[in-house]
């Protein structure tokens, strides 16, 4: 389950560089929580072909935070933001985040 979620997030920061398919795929088992079988009732697929496919997108994204550390930097952005006693310095901080 937690690691569901590190690929939600992932997704989320990342998501412009999959092709629209493999967001699709990705989105409809993870973000609507369909199962395999009904991805692949729905794309007139195989249940192996839509694992095979969302297993790729994983890895993926991985790779891509492997590479830029984004969701990294944001974690360490969010740590100081709430380190911070200067309250605009803060807001600064959460607003680079949510770009």
């Amino acid at each position: 389950m937690e690691k569901d979620l590190e690929y939600i997030e992932l997704f989320e920061i990342y998501k412009d560089l999959l092709t629209e398919k493999q967001r699709e795929l990705f989105s409809s088992h993870y973000l609507y929580d369909l199962s395999l079988s009904e991805i692949a009732e729905e794309e007139g697929g195989s249940r192996q072909s839509v694992y095979d496919a969302v297993k790729k997108v994983k890895k993926k994204l991985s790779e891509y935070e492997n590479s830029l550390k984004i969701r990294e930097k944001n974690n360490l952005l969010k740590a100081l933001s709430e380190k911070t006693k200067d309250g605009e310095t803060a807001r600064a901080i959460r607003e680079i985040i949510e770009r």
